[in-house]
Protein backbone atom coordinates (compact mmCIF):
# COMPACT_ATOMS: atom_id res chain seq x y z
CA UNK A 1 0.00 0.00 0.00
CA UNK A 2 2.70 2.27 0.50
CA UNK A 3 4.35 1.59 -2.67
CA UNK A 4 1.47 2.33 -4.03
CA UNK A 5 0.62 5.72 -2.92
CA UNK A 6 4.60 6.78 -3.50
CA UNK A 7 3.73 5.26 -7.12
CA UNK A 8 0.86 7.18 -7.44
CA UNK A 9 2.34 10.41 -5.77
CA UNK A 10 5.39 10.04 -8.44
CA UNK A 11 3.06 9.90 -11.08
CA UNK A 12 1.39 13.08 -10.16
CA UNK A 13 4.37 14.97 -9.92
CA UNK A 14 6.03 13.60 -12.99
CA UNK A 15 2.95 14.01 -15.38
CA UNK A 16 1.53 17.41 -13.44
CA UNK A 17 4.89 19.29 -14.21
CA UNK A 18 5.47 18.32 -17.52
CA UNK A 19 6.83 20.95 -20.54
CA UNK A 20 3.31 21.12 -22.12
CA UNK A 21 1.73 22.03 -18.87
CA UNK A 22 4.42 25.02 -18.54
CA UNK A 23 4.31 26.75 -22.46
CA UNK A 24 5.87 30.12 -20.83
CA UNK A 25 8.97 28.13 -19.73
CA UNK A 26 9.02 25.71 -22.73
CA UNK A 27 12.04 26.01 -24.96
CA UNK A 28 10.36 23.00 -27.84
CA UNK A 29 9.35 24.97 -30.87
CA UNK A 30 5.15 24.75 -31.28
CA UNK A 31 3.22 25.68 -34.09
CA UNK A 32 0.46 27.70 -32.99
CA UNK A 33 -2.55 27.87 -35.52
CA UNK A 34 -5.46 30.75 -36.07
CA UNK A 35 -8.08 28.03 -34.28
CA UNK A 36 -5.57 27.92 -31.48
CA UNK A 37 -5.84 31.39 -30.86
CA UNK A 38 -9.60 31.39 -31.30
CA UNK A 39 -9.98 28.71 -28.95
CA UNK A 40 -7.45 30.36 -26.08
CA UNK A 41 -9.48 34.00 -26.89
CA UNK A 42 -13.00 33.04 -27.56
CA UNK A 43 -14.04 33.73 -24.20
CA UNK A 44 -14.04 36.91 -21.67
CA UNK A 45 -13.46 34.35 -18.93
CA UNK A 46 -10.08 35.44 -16.89
CA UNK A 47 -9.53 38.32 -19.47
CA UNK A 48 -9.27 42.20 -18.27
CA UNK A 49 -10.52 44.92 -20.48
CA UNK A 50 -8.73 48.12 -21.10
CA UNK A 51 -8.79 51.03 -18.96
CA UNK A 52 -10.69 48.36 -16.94
CA UNK A 53 -14.11 48.71 -18.78
CA UNK A 54 -15.59 46.32 -21.37
CA UNK A 55 -17.55 48.78 -23.61
CA UNK A 56 -16.42 49.26 -27.11
CA UNK A 57 -14.49 52.38 -28.03
CA UNK A 58 -14.61 54.71 -31.17
CA UNK A 59 -11.09 53.28 -33.40
CA UNK A 60 -8.24 55.32 -33.58
CA UNK A 61 -7.59 57.54 -36.73
CA UNK A 62 -5.29 55.97 -39.09
CA UNK A 63 -6.18 52.55 -37.71
CA UNK A 64 -5.74 49.80 -40.15
CA UNK A 65 -8.96 47.72 -39.44
CA UNK A 66 -12.31 48.97 -40.83
CA UNK A 67 -14.73 48.18 -37.82
CA UNK A 68 -15.53 51.53 -36.40
CA UNK A 69 -15.79 50.32 -32.51
CA UNK A 70 -12.96 48.32 -30.46
CA UNK A 71 -12.50 46.61 -26.97
CA UNK A 72 -9.52 45.01 -25.98
CA UNK A 73 -8.72 42.43 -23.30
CA UNK A 74 -6.07 40.60 -21.63
CA UNK A 75 -5.53 37.10 -20.58
CA UNK A 76 -4.55 37.00 -16.88
CA UNK A 77 -0.48 36.74 -17.80
CA UNK A 78 -0.89 40.02 -19.74
CA UNK A 79 -2.89 41.84 -17.66
CA UNK A 80 -0.58 41.66 -15.23
CA UNK A 81 1.95 44.41 -17.49
CA UNK A 82 -1.46 46.78 -16.57
CA UNK A 83 -1.58 49.62 -14.13
CA UNK A 84 -4.24 50.38 -12.07
CA UNK A 85 -6.20 52.77 -14.58
CA UNK A 86 -5.89 49.21 -17.01
CA UNK A 87 -3.29 50.26 -19.43
CA UNK A 88 -0.50 49.02 -20.19
CA UNK A 89 2.73 50.12 -18.07
CA UNK A 90 5.40 52.05 -20.17
CA UNK A 91 8.42 50.29 -21.27
CA UNK A 92 6.57 46.82 -21.02
CA UNK A 93 7.46 43.65 -23.05
CA UNK A 94 4.83 41.20 -22.67
CA UNK A 95 6.08 37.48 -21.52
CA UNK A 96 5.88 34.51 -23.53
CA UNK A 97 1.74 33.04 -23.34
CA UNK A 98 0.55 37.00 -23.37
CA UNK A 99 -2.40 36.77 -24.86
CA UNK A 100 -4.26 40.55 -26.78
CA UNK A 101 -7.73 40.20 -27.86
CA UNK A 102 -8.91 43.03 -29.80
CA UNK A 103 -12.67 42.77 -30.97
CA UNK A 104 -13.69 44.78 -33.98
CA UNK A 105 -18.09 46.03 -33.82
CA UNK A 106 -19.89 47.22 -36.75
CA UNK A 107 -23.39 48.79 -35.54
CA UNK A 108 -23.11 46.98 -32.25
CA UNK A 109 -22.22 43.22 -33.42
CA UNK A 110 -18.77 41.86 -32.77
CA UNK A 111 -17.45 41.17 -36.68
CA UNK A 112 -13.93 40.16 -35.79
CA UNK A 113 -11.35 38.70 -33.33
CA UNK A 114 -7.87 40.08 -33.39
CA UNK A 115 -5.59 37.99 -32.20
CA UNK A 116 -2.02 38.74 -30.49
CA UNK A 117 -0.11 36.04 -28.76
CA UNK A 118 3.43 36.12 -27.62
CA UNK A 119 5.43 32.87 -27.93
CA UNK A 120 8.82 33.07 -28.96
CA UNK A 121 9.55 29.35 -29.81
CA UNK A 122 6.76 29.12 -32.26
CA UNK A 123 7.12 28.57 -36.07
CA UNK A 124 4.59 31.29 -36.75
CA UNK A 125 5.90 33.88 -34.50
CA UNK A 126 7.30 37.26 -35.81
CA UNK A 127 11.26 38.29 -35.15
CA UNK A 128 9.81 40.02 -31.53
CA UNK A 129 8.03 36.55 -30.98
CA UNK A 130 4.42 37.76 -31.24
CA UNK A 131 1.93 35.77 -33.44
CA UNK A 132 -0.35 37.47 -35.50
CA UNK A 133 -4.16 36.55 -36.50
CA UNK A 134 -7.92 37.72 -37.14
CA UNK A 135 -10.99 35.16 -37.09
CA UNK A 136 -14.85 35.81 -37.50
CA UNK A 137 -16.66 35.16 -34.49
CA UNK A 138 -17.26 31.68 -35.34
CA UNK A 139 -13.49 30.96 -35.61
CA UNK A 140 -13.11 31.18 -40.07
CA UNK A 141 -9.65 32.98 -40.27
CA UNK A 142 -9.87 36.63 -41.65
CA UNK A 143 -5.90 37.10 -41.45
CA UNK A 144 -3.72 33.81 -41.30
CA UNK A 145 -1.43 33.49 -38.50
CA UNK A 146 0.96 32.03 -40.82
CA UNK A 147 1.98 36.12 -42.48
CA UNK A 148 3.39 36.67 -39.02
CA UNK A 149 1.82 39.75 -38.91
CA UNK A 150 3.53 41.21 -41.83
CA UNK A 151 0.76 43.51 -42.22
CA UNK A 152 0.52 44.99 -38.82
CA UNK A 153 3.77 45.30 -37.44
CA UNK A 154 4.38 48.08 -39.72
CA UNK A 155 1.62 50.35 -37.83
CA UNK A 156 1.86 48.39 -34.26
CA UNK A 157 6.10 49.07 -34.10
CA UNK A 158 5.69 52.40 -32.55
CA UNK A 159 3.63 51.17 -30.26
CA UNK A 160 4.91 49.41 -26.29
CA UNK A 161 6.22 45.81 -27.25
CA UNK A 162 3.82 46.32 -30.42
CA UNK A 163 0.80 47.52 -28.40
CA UNK A 164 -1.23 50.36 -29.61
CA UNK A 165 -3.92 51.01 -27.08
CA UNK A 166 -1.88 53.74 -24.88
CA UNK A 167 -1.07 55.93 -27.74
CA UNK A 168 -4.08 55.12 -30.04
CA UNK A 169 -6.75 55.72 -26.78
CA UNK A 170 -4.81 57.61 -24.05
Amino acid sequence: MKYQILFTVGMFFFWGCSKEDNPAGSTETTTTTGADLYSLGKSEAGFSFYKNRPDTIAKAGGSGHPDPQLRTRYNSIAAQYLDGNGKVKAGTVFPDSSLIVKELFTNGILTTYVYLFKKKNDTNADANGWLWAESSPTGAPTYSVSNKGAGCTGCHSSGIDYTRMNDAHP
